[in-house]
């Protein structure tokens, strides 16, 4: 039937978690990619991301009656011009009254997202599908190649100057085929006062909790949508226990003291289930349940639609580091250990001046008085030293 979409993306509490079915049963090809990353200790919302990749993958190749054993090269060139240019689901139901995709919010200067596919999402795409044929390849699933073409640095085996000669210059490698160009990573704080304005647009404690942890711990937003009681607050020391999200070690870091005020009016105000190691964040409206990142999104949404703003929760986790790194007393490597980043290239980021600190000096730089020239002395005869200098009388 016309219009019917095909497939599904299903998540299961027991074994594998998230699995492919398409059309109408589990993908057997897809299921064994993914318990492979899953026993590889892959988190499950990477398990989610993949999976949704490659029912991507299998409605466009069924649109063109192509089984996925039997994809080309052509058809992977075809599918990276489909995701240039086709639109995403997902940002179909946008708002009548909401800005134009692309367009630049004149209160936050960041730009809305776009139509179409971006060129991370692109790339991540192609990485996933040639995961995906290089396992089935080593499995031994068919007579079949990988039709995604690989990086340019797997030609000779290895990580990418692994074994370079110091004594010879680093060689420029492109970019694989069909790999989109993307932009320099750019990060945006949020200013004080827009800070200010945020805060004052939430609802309820716990969403000004929830925002004055992430603004003084730096917690990535999973991260803190996971603590627990009993084992993840310690309000006499001012710290918070979060699992992190790429090493997922239990790692402990600080909070500021309105942090925890603002927490406990909300335990005390709103009275959610308190049990030892039960979730600390719960929904306010209907049966208590846990909140979850869609939620809490949704929450820092409506202060943005009261504010004419587009602040996302990553924003908070820049605003943190932005912070930090302006105070003298902290180093750059004391806010890599906060930020928990595993390298320090990556703290670095946020070391880049912002757009609005240049402007500002700019301003600041013309609205200064030009020093003035030299001047001679009272004490010395002008006229004799102008002719001592052959200066113009």
């Amino acid at each position: 039937m016309a219009g019917v979409v095909l497939g599904r993306v299903v998540e299961f509490e027991q074994g594998l978690p998230w699995r492919v079915v398409f059309p109408e049963t589990e993908h057997a090809g897809a299921s064994g990619f993914l318990r492979e990353l899953a026993v590889s200790d892959c988190s499950p919302a990477t398990l989610r991301s993949y999976a949704y990749d490659l029912l991507r993958w299998f409605r466009f190749l069924h649109g063109r009656w192509t089984a996925w054993e039997r994809a080309e090269r052509s058809d992977v060139r075809e599918f990276v011009e489909m995701l240039r240019e086709a639109p995403v689901p997902q940002r179909l139901n946008r708002r009548s009254d909401g800005p134009a995709p692309g367009s630049v919010n004149p209160i936050t200067g960041k730009a809305t997202l776009g139509a179409t596919y971006g060129s991370r999402t692109i790339n991540h795409q192609l990485s996933v599908l040639f995961g995906f044929y290089e396992w089935a390849c080593a499995a031994e699933l068919g007579p079949l190649v990988n039709p995604v073409p690989a990086q340019r640095s797997r030609a000779t085996g290895g990580r990418l100057n692994a074994h370079h000669n110091p004594m010879d210059s680093f060689v420029i490698h492109q970019r694989a085929t069909y790999r989109q160009k993307t932009p320099r990573p750019m990060w945006r704080a949020i200013p004080d006062d827009a800070a200010d304005a945020l805060f004052g647009a939430l609802r309820s404690h716990r969403d000004r909790a929830l925002v004055s942890f992430w603004l003084s711990s730096g917690a990535r937003a999973t991260e803190l949508l996971g603590l627990c009681h009993g084992t993840d607050l310690d309000a006499g020391s001012n710290t918070i226990t979060v699992v992190s999200k790429g090493s997922r070690l239990r790692e402990t870091i600080p909070a500021s003291v309105d942090s925890f005020v603002w927490l406990a009016l909300y335990l005390q105000q709103e009275r959610p289930p308190i049990e030892h190691g039960g979730p600390v964040w719960w929904t306010r409206q209907g049966t208590p349940r846990p909140l979850t990142y869609h939620a809490a999104r949704a929450v820092l949404q409506r202060a943005n639609a009261a504010l004419g703003s587009n602040w996302t929760l990553h924003d908070l986790r820049h605003t943190a580091a932005a912070r930090l790194l302006a105070d003298p007393a902290f180093s750059l490597f004391d806010v890599q250990t906060i930020l928990r980043h595993a390298s320090v290239s990556t703290t670095q980021i946020y070391s880049q001046p912002r757009l609005e600190d240049l402007v500002a000096k700019v301003l600041e730089h013309h609205a200064r008085p030009r020093p003035a020239g030299p001047v001679i002395e009272p004490v010395y005869d002008e006229a004799a030293v102008r002719e001592l200098l052959g200066l113009p009388a």
